[in-house]
């Protein structure tokens, strides 16, 4: 019998080791087909059966393994795990059982985030589980930073996590763009700079700059409608509720027409980049624009 465990590496071997651990393996077996024959042959006591990663294996290593799979009978266990198989495993897998574990996202990240924090005796507040999701790490990585939380003193606060946590936060360009709004041209270069240095991509940065003005543009539609918005109302802006909030609070000092003309500058920023064009060189250019019109068009209000 061979199962394959597919999808999120940090789901599939999780499950894969919990599905051996009842089937009285291990081990894993080298992924070669001198170590799966040995494997496949049953002992003194009997017990024969596999656990194969195949993380890392080639095609030609795998033509050689597909051929002993094959022939595998019933009731012999290969438990294979292959969170992205090649399309001619992801064939072999077709007419075999496969147990696929998506990488939950969003929402569901979050529930994940939460679930797991609870087997580890932490209760995770809301706003530490949508930070943490935020974050630019894969489900182990995340699990391993739970494991830390764990051992902290409570109550767990936002603060502290951001203080022992190890992992890179996105890039959002909040920062860059309060900066921008409040024509810092020094801060905001400095910024720049900072996540030239870090290795950044421009595009990306593009992205983060255009996500963050979009949010802004939504807010203050938001505030024309109800100057006053609710908990509930945050909902429409689509973002993490701190984020929604500090969008709010920077909305209200800004002109429709500025947030408008900034959008425009990114957009084209944008497609100059993909042009071919230099994209910091576009990327510097947007944000001197941005800094331009935010000098010009900030709104008394504020």
């Amino acid at each position: 019998m061979v199962i394959a465990f597919t999808g999120d590496p940090f789901l599939a071997k999780e499950a894969l080791l919990e599905e051996a651990r009842l089937r009285g393996l291990s081990r894993f077996t080298e992924p070669t087909l001198e170590a799966l024959e040995e494997a496949l042959s049953p002992g003194l006591f009997g017990g024969a059966g596999a656990l194969l990663d195949l993380r890392e294996v080639g095609e030609g290593e795998w033509k050689a393994l597909k051929s002993l799979l094959e022939r595998v009978p019933e009731e012999v266990p290969v438990l294979l795990l292959d969170p992205k198989p090649t399309p001619s495993r992801a064939a072999f897998y077709r007419n075999r059982e496969r147990r696929d574990f998506p990488t939950p996202k969003g929402k569901d990240l979050v529930r994940h985030l939460e679930n797991r924090a609870r087997r580890l005796g932490l209760r995770l507040p809301a706003g530490v589980a949508q930070y943490l999701a935020g974050l630019e790490a894969d489900l182990e990585a995340l699990e391993r930073e739970l494991e830390k939380l764990a051992l902290l003193t409570p109550p767990l606060t936002l603060e502290k996590v951001e203080r022992v946590v190890a992992l890179k936060p996105p890039v959002t360009g909040f920062d860059l763009v309060r900066a921008v709004l409040e024509g810092d041209a020094k801060e905001a270069f400095r910024r720049l700079k900072a996540l030239r240095e870090e290795g950044e991509e421009p595009l990306r940065v593009l992205g983060a700059l255009s996500w963050q003005f979009s949010l802004l543009a939504r807010a203050h539609l938001l505030l024309k409608e109800s100057p006053r918005p609710k908990e509930e109302d945050l909902q429409r802006l689509e973002a993490h509720p701190y984020a929604a909030k500090k969008a709010l609070e920077l909305a209200r000092t800004l002109e429709e027409g500025l947030l408008k003309k900034a959008l425009d500058t990114l957009i084209q920023a944008e497609r100059r980049a993909k042009e071919g064009k230099d994209p910091w060189l576009a990327l510097e250019g947007a944000v001197f624009a941005l800094l331009q019109g935010a000098l010009t068009g900030r709104s008394a209000r504020g």
